[in-house]
């Protein structure tokens, strides 16, 4: 299936070819896209100006020198491999005539999708001129890259900080081409990291739109994960520049599924099953997926997998906090960590407020409570127990009544085999119990998730960092 991957790559640069910057401006001016200036650099001079003008990446270049036992030259050549492996090269065109038809084409094939655009619009409005803004986003599936941006494509463009699993021919081309630049994970070389850090600083003070996924991976319980410091750190400590004097806000980005396409494999992986399949493998796996469905949709057999939900929290001023806990800019990292830590659980908090419910989730919180076998009548007793628990949480679903709710979240759940009827009572398959405990999970808050701590997984091998990164690649 890479054929058909590498069949739209084609057609994309054909199309970025024949017409060219003229169209996309025209384009530009015609939609009226707000695009970060900074993202249409097609040379990366000035960003290589502003990250090897840093004092650290300097540093880091001399210690990679003397530790690796090379000449400086063949540091800094290291250093500008690292670099250009991070920067996109965001093209107008494949964002807005492929990326986005694509993107609303598979979220509208697979799921029902709504977003909560009220928060957006109502921000966008009030803020103040020139704000900087950063997304951040719990993790539930790689589809989330897909569905916020699609749900964001009327109002900016996003720049995501892109996990490894996406460096495979074609997807690291596109992936670039949209604007994103990629992130790895778990890799300890200073030099890199150091590189990494001044390059999202860079951004991040010419007013580039990112979105970062604060856990830095997915989910494998259902449930938050712990939050990373390390982009958000990066992000912050931006403001020590004393002329990047825009308001820097962070939008808590909430997403939820009635069904995670990675559902069975996370789940399995939380329980210590290895996952041995390649990118390359993944790609295929993806691909085989997509186009099964696709012809299953044409002989009318396939049905969506219900809700994709997007919502927000409430913009966290990252000024204003910094007002507060000044300590959170201090050069030592162990001073600035606990504020740091504080800062990404208000984020955390503020997400988990907005996490939206689902039929699905809620019906295997339902089962997860009682875990036996349910009347349809004490099924929607339960659901209109949790209408009047959970009034305040976020509900935007068209169905209303908990009949409309049972039924949407039956249609699915029956469909893939997850609930069962005998003798008038719905169950939950006994060998199906880690897929209802990973929806059920969703639906906990962020501080219920703090208090009872986080599950350990097997943890994957750390590359080391004295292998070339060509040979890694």
């Amino acid at each position: 299936m890479l054929i058909y991957a590498a069949v739209l790559l084609i057609i994309v640069a054909l199309l970025a070819m024949v017409f060219g910057k003229r169209y996309a401006r025209k384009l530009q001016r015609s939609e009226k896209i707000r695009i970060d200036r900074f993202k249409l650099k097609r040379r990366h001079a000035a960003i290589e100006l502003e990250v090897f003008g840093s004092r650290d990446v300097v540093d880091a270049i001399r210690n990679y020198a003397k530790q690796h036992h090379v000449s400086i030259e063949d540091a800094a050549k290291q250093a500008k491999v690292y670099l250009a492996e991070i920067v996109p090269k965001f093209n107008l065109l494949a964002y807005y005539r492929f990326g986005a038809p694509i993107a609303r084409a598979i979220m509208h094939f697979l799921y029902r999708p709504v977003v909560e655009r009220k928060p957006i619009r109502e921000f966008s409005e009030n803020a103040p001129r020139g704000a900087v803004v950063v997304y951040i986003i719990n993790h539930r599936s790689n589809a989330d890259y897909v569905l916020v941006a699609h749900m964001l494509f009327k109002f900016i463009s996003l720049s995501y900080a892109v996990g490894e699993w996406a460096r495979v021919w074609p997807l690291n081309h596109l992936f670039k081409w949209f604007g994103g630049y990629f992130v790895r994970r778990r890799y300890r070389e200073p030099l890199y990291h150091a590189v990494l850090a001044n390059f999202v600083k860079t951004i991040t003070r010419n007013g580039v739109t990112q979105g970062i996924f604060i856990e830095g991976g997915l989910t494998r319980d259902g449930a938050f994960l712990k939050p990373k410091l390390g982009m958000l750190d990066y992000i912050v400590t931006a403001k020590r520049d004393p002329e990047f004097e825009a308001p820097l806000y962070l939008i808590p980005t909430a997403v939820n599924y009635d069904r995670v396409l990675e559902d069975r494999n996370l789940s399995e992986e939380l329980m210590g099953k290895e996952d041995r399949s390649t990118r390359v493998e993944k790609l295929g796996t993806t691909f085989d997926f997509l186009f099964r469905n696709f012809f299953r949709s044409v002989f009318k057999r396939f049905k969506r997998y219900g809700y994709a939900v997007v919502t927000f929290g409430e913009p966290v001023s990252v000024d204003r906090f910094i007002a507060e806990h000044p300590d959170v800019l201090s050069l030592d990292y162990e001073t600035r960590k606990g504020s740091m830590q504080l800062l990404a659980e208000t984020v955390m908090t503020e997400i988990s407020n907005a996490i939206p419910i689902t039929p699905v989730t809620l019906v295997a919180r339902i089962f997860q409570e009682h875990d036996a076998p349910l009347s349809e009548e004490e099924v929607l007793a339960a659901i209109a127990a949790y209408r009047e628990r959970w009034h305040d949480r976020v509900w935007l679903l068209r169905e209303k009544s908990p009949a409309d709710l049972w039924r949407a979240a039956r249609d699915v759940l029956t469909l893939r085999h997850l609930l069962v009827e005998s003798d008038g009572k719905w169950s939950w398959p006994r060998e199906e119990k880690a897929l209802r405990d990973f929806y059920a999970s969703s639906l906990m808050t962020f501080a219920e998730v703090k208090q009872r701590g986080w599950p350990e997984r097997k943890p994957k091998p750390v590359r080391s960092a004295g292998v070339a990164p060509a040979l890694q690649q």
